[in-house]
């Protein structure tokens, strides 16, 4: 809940932070779930994946100039929930300064813009960096960015499913992936980064650049399939490849969805074929061994089929009792009602605002001993914090001039 105060292992890094939509923010988010004081720098427009829906009852836009509880949908408050919103207009003199200010005592700054926005602007790392030595500047661009080896589509546009399609995600399961894990996973490791850089920086005094390209973030998701490249100068088939190196390891149909089965140890296999009642499998020529079973994988996929459609999800579970590995394909209802989620707990409520029920957002998956993180901040309105940030950090916003 949200009368907790800020707590988690990084509760003393300060991080500001620039980004919009979803690959900058999902990393800044959790560098907040894990205790930073992330402060969002948004423009007067806002974030515009403030305007993406599903949204609550009590809802404004950013454009919009009535009151209400909230003024962002789902997709906003997943990734932007432990952060603080400070509304700056970084084209205009006085903002730049407070930005400027906000920058001279934080431990790393994070953006995604297109490479260049921000050195436009008169507020690239170089800039930063001559004003507080220490700082870590970190971003997530779709090539890259020139500091770090130059692309030649360093200043292309990127979203999640041209990324996907450039690092071979798309070619290895014939299809986008869901979520967009061309945003996710970049926006991991750039708050991976983050902490290395800071912890670095906390050693030798002088912080740095870095950045993650979305394109290389792919090809690294696919480290398995480089090396199989490199070992035998042939790519994989389109698609999602049901049997290559092991097998079972598979979907199979149940009587109620889909049930995953991966059985390839010898133990798992054997423990798979006595809850089949199908000792059989043990020992016939065409499935004892993996190699064997890859080989005849046609025909192993029909026996087990056979047995798996004859069952539920929740009695295949039964009958293999924690033996190997298995996992019902779940909906987000299951999940909600999994017994799993409630005992690690994985989901947690804020009050959002107006007059609005809480709403559930998901909680940090990393689970600290001596330093347990929390939901202390319901996502922002737009501009929520600027009072309260600017005082904090002893920064007096310079009044506006015509003409400024």
């Amino acid at each position: 809940m949200t009368d907790t105060p800020r707590r988690g292992p990084l509760e003393d890094l300060t991080v500001i932070d620039c980004t919009r939509a979803l690959a900058g923010p999902y990393g800044a988010s959790l560098l907040a779930d894990l205790g930073a004081n992330v402060i969002k720098v948004e423009s007067p427009e806002g974030d515009g994946y403030r305007n993406i829906p599903p949204f609550l009852p009590d809802h404004a836009s950013p454009y919009d100039d009535r009151e209400a509880g909230t003024d962002f949908g789902a997709p906003f408050a997943a990734v932007n929930r432990n952060k603080r919103s400070v509304c700056l207009d970084l084209k205009e003199a006085g903002d730049k300064q407070v930005f400027l200010e906000l920058c001279d005592q934080a431990d790393a700054v994070v953006e995604n813009m297109r490479a260049g926005v921000m050195d436009n602007l008169g507020l690239g790392y170089e800039v930063i960096a001559a004003r507080n030595p220490r700082i870590v500047y970190a971003c997530v661009r779709g090539f890259g960015d020139p500091r770090t080896g130059e692309s030649p589509y360093a200043h292309w546009p990127c979203l999640d499913a041209a990324a996907q399609s450039f690092g071979g995600l798309v070619h290895a399961n014939d299809n986008l992936v869901t979520p967009a894990l061309a945003d996710i996973f970049p926006g991991t490791l750039m708050a991976l980064g983050v902490v290395s850089a800071v912890h670095q920086a906390r050693s030798s005094g002088k912080g740095q650049f870095l950045d993650v390209s979305m394109y290389d973030a792919m090809l690294a998701f696919q480290k398995s399939a480089v090396a199989q490249f490199g070992f035998t100068g042939k790519p994989n088939p389109a698609g999602l490849q049901r049997a290559m190196t092991l097998y079972p390891f598979d979907l199979f149909p149940t009587k109620d969805g889909r049930i995953a089965i991966a059985a390839v140890q010898p133990h798992h296999w054997d423990l798979l074929c006595a809850a089949m009642d199908r000792v059989d499998l043990m020992t016939d020529e065409r499935s004892v061994s993996n190699a064997a079973r890859l080989k005849h994988v046609d025909w192993v996929e029909a026996q087990i089929c056979a047995w798996t459609t004859q069952l539920t999800r929740a009695e295949i579970l039964a009958k293999l009792d924690g033996g190997i590995p298995v996992g019902p394909v779940q909906n987000m209802a299951d999940i909600y009602a999994d017994p799993h989620v409630a005992a690690r707990e994985m989901l947690e409520t804020c009050e959002p605002g107006g007059d609005n029920p809480a709403i559930t957002l998901a909680a940090n998956p990393i689970k600290f001993t001596e330093t347990p993180t929390t939901l202390y901040q319901k996502p922002p309105k737009l501009g929520e914090h600027n009072d309260a940030v600017l005082a904090e950090f002893g920064i007096e916003k310079p009044a506006k001039v015509d003409g400024s």
